[in-house]
């Protein structure tokens, strides 16, 4: 695309080059994504008509061609847990129960082969009129049938019955539709019940047979624990007597271990607190030993009291007798020895006091060192059966384990027996019933569901076509798949161009004269003066090009000429009903006679030199020096020259013309040519060393309208005729 801007000196072509290639949908082609589908749709409308005619005609007669079909439905209650409750220790957790689990588990189970051939055995049903009718196995029950044809039959009814179930869980909730469809109403409603009866009584079954696996297990796992427990507890007792530990209390914390209490850690505790009492009795004592008023001198305390008092007395008196009479005076002396006397006993009675203190404390004593004595005794026989009973603990914790297993398993053995007679987890809530009115065919879901299938098969196709069609159908691809200038679109008529161009207010004059205004701006000197018009196929619309751009070329007041170079198929003296008698082969043959070579055209305006004879040789005669004579003279004589050369593909004609032009405009027909045809032609041109001005497409038609040209030349193109016309 940039290749334009090369060619390009008016800034209103600048566009080409600012235009991002391919960035998005809209980018590419103009066009967004839904207007690409709307495209699509528009040109195959036709297919995509039929294709949803045929699916919905379809549908319809598989509806009234289908056996009416009648549902009954059972409802289920499954509870996660069977509802009766048990109080005794180590019920389960229920907040531990995976409940999706569960159901997913139930919903398999309702779906399961051998509920199938359990309601079969249960309802009878490979000698049930109503069943073998309803699925035409009348043929198949015979009573002369051999064990294995019977085997046979109920597996083929357990099969129908399973592709004729419903298992639909309703939501948020704990309950369950079972249906079945048949052709029976009634035949409907006894298999969704009997469905639904054999499965709660499987469930109980199962639940029953788990209970008695479970209480077998457990009382061969307790005889096994118990004994276990009696050989434990045994080594337990003969080691401590063994070891002389005597045990005489023992209590089990929360953890299950059992705390025990040895005799010599009883007589510590006691032989510890007589210690500290006589501990504290010594050391009372000790405090008392020279006080005559406290411990054992309280005895005699009041005697000693009293002693003193009378000396004192007797002390009073004699000083008064002193007062008055001699020291030799009788009754002073008599005083004098009561005092004497009365010092003597209060001395006496002291020591006395003193000495039961003293004795006391002595008492205290001994006992203290006797107790401490008896304390390190019993310390270190302790100290000897606390390393002995290291392995007295090892067995201690074996039957403490062994006990909590067993105690365990016994739990769980009575917590079966209470849960084994509790009601089953799974209740009936609603019993099916005969439908009154067929479930299906439903006209309007079938209607619905054959417009939807139509409509997504049509798409589908619309979709593989599109894929499949590498043509060009929006013209501005050209610039992004072939970085090729996209110079005008030409649209589709039903006349001859030759006709349609000599008006100049039609729609292929108007988009023609926007090719000519295009190609103006392609050099300095306005449109190229020599140019060649190719394309990769025969009848892509170069021939009607290069007459209508010779027309419109003339209209602009220049004097043109038109070379048929086709010289192995000439189309133009067909086109113009000319005689082809000599031509440009003849020219290129050493004929220089050019003067009755060229044709005035007067209704069209321009001269046209024809192909001429078809020679045998048309490759070697282009590739001569003369085309290029032919073509300075010609540029002599006229303003323009345009030729209309031979296809490319097969083809070396194009190649050699091209080389000798000012520049080469290519052709495209619109909805036809595919793209690898036309990428090899363009390399072709390419590597010649030809200058591409740019493409026109084509044959635009009602198959573009969505890429905007069909409206564009229905109505741009024709704007403005129907005020001429008033």
């Amino acid at each position: 695309m940039n290749q334009l801007t090369n060619y390009l000196g008016d800034p209103a072509f600048t566009h080409y080059a600012d235009t991002p290639l391919a960035d998005d949908s809209r980018a590419e082609s103009g066009l967004s994504v839904l207007e690409r589908i709307w495209a699509a749709i528009l040109n195959h409308r036709n297919l995509a008509l039929g294709v949803v005619a045929g699916v919905f005609l379809l549908g319809l007669l598989a509806t009234f061609l289908a056996t009416p079909q009648y549902t009954s439905t059972t409802r289920l209650e499954i509870l996660p847990d069977a509802p009766v409750a048990t109080s005794v220790e180590g019920q389960r957790d229920k907040a531990l129960i995976n409940e999706l689990s569960f159901y997913n588990t139930q919903y398999s189970l309702l779906r399961s082969e051998a509920l199938a051939e359990r309601v079969v055995r249960a309802g009878n049903l490979t000698v049930d009129k109503d069943f073998l009718s309803a699925f035409e196995l009348d043929g198949a029950a015979d009573a002369s049938m051999t064990s294995v044809q019977r085997q046979g039959l109920a597996k083929k009814a357990a099969e129908i019955l399973l592709d004729r179930l419903s298992v639909l869980p309703v939501r948020n909730s704990s309950l369950v539709d079972v249906s079945f469809a048949t052709p029976s109403p009634n035949l409907s409603s006894k298999l969704a019940n009997l469905w639904a009866q054999q499965f709660l009584q499987a469930s109980i079954d199962r639940r029953f047979a788990a209970t008695t696996d479970a209480r077998q297990y457990l009382e061969s796992r307790l005889d096994t624990l118990r004994q276990n427990l009696e050989t434990s507890e045994r080594a337990l007792i003969n080691y401590g007597m063994t070891k002389g530990i005597v045990t005489i209390s023992s209590q089990r914390d929360i953890n299950g271990r059992t705390q025990s209490e040895t005799l010599v850690g009883a007589d510590i505790a006691e032989v510890g607190k007589a210690l500290t009492k006589a501990r504290e009795l010594r050391i009372a004592a000790e405090a008392e030993i020279a006080n005559t008023l406290t411990g054992s001198a309280a005895v005699v305390a009041p005697t000693i009291g009293r002693l003193r008092e009378r000396r004192a007395e007797l002390e009073t008196e004699l000083t008064k007798l002193r007062t008055t009479f001699a020291e030799d005076y009788p009754a002073v002396v008599s005083l004098r020895g009561q005092i004497q006397t009365l010092d003597r006993s209060i001395a006496s009675e002291v020591s006395r006091s003193t000495q039961g203190n003293r004795e006391a404390y002595n008492a205290a004593v001994r006992r203290e060192r006797d107790m401490q004595v008896e304390l390190d005794r019993l310390t270190a026989k302790y100290n000897v059966q606390q390393r002995e009973s290291i392995e007295m603990a090892i067995l201690q914790r074996e039957v403490d384990s062994n006990r909590q297993i067993y105690d365990g398993l016994l739990q769980r053995y009575k917590e079966i027996g209470v849960a084994g007679v509790g009601t089953n987890n799974i209740a009936v809530v609603d019993i099916a019933k005969a439908a009154e009115r067929p479930s299906s065919p439903r006209l309007l879901l079938n209607v619905a569901l054959s417009l939807i299938a139509g409509i997504s098969l049509a798409a589908g196709l619309i979709f593989l076509l599109e894929k499949m069609d590498s043509s060009i159908r929006d013209p501005q691809d050209v610039a992004k798949r072939f970085n090729l200038p996209l110079l005008g679109a030409i649209p589709e008529t039903e006349q001859a161009v030759a006709q349609d161009i000599l008006d100049k207010k039609s729609t292929i004059y108007e988009a023609y004269f926007s090719v000519m205004t295009n190609l103006s701006f392609l050099t300095e000197h306005g449109a190229p003066r020599s140019l060649m018009l190719t394309s990769s196929r025969p009848k892509e619309g170069k021939s009607s090009s290069s007459l209508s751009l010779a027309s419109v070329l003339v209209a602009t007041g220049k004097s043109v000429i038109l070379v048929d170079a086709d010289l192995r198929n000439p189309s133009l003296n067909r086109y113009l009903e000319m005689p082809n008698k000599s031509g440009l082969s003849h020219y290129l043959s050493g004929d220089d006679n050019l003067n009755d070579m060229i044709a005035t055209l007067p209704n069209f305006g321009f001269s046209l030199m024809t192909a001429g004879k078809t020679p045998p040789n048309a490759a070697e005669l282009l590739g001569s020096d003369r085309l290029s004579l032919l073509i300075e003279t010609l540029l002599t004589r006229y303003d323009h020259v345009l030729i209309d050369s031979a296809p490319l593909l097969g083809l070396a004609d194009a190649p050699l013309i091209a080389r000798r032009v000012e520049g080469v405009l290519f052709t495209i027909e619109a909805n036809s040519t595919k793209n690898r045809i036309i990428a090899t032609s363009l390399m072709r041109l390419r590597m010649s060393g030809a200058r591409l001005f740019g493409a026109i497409v084509t044959k635009v038609n009602t198959k573009n309208h969505g890429y905007g040209y069909g409206y564009g030349y229905g109505y741009g193109f024709s704007y403005g005729q129907d005020e001429v016309k008033k």
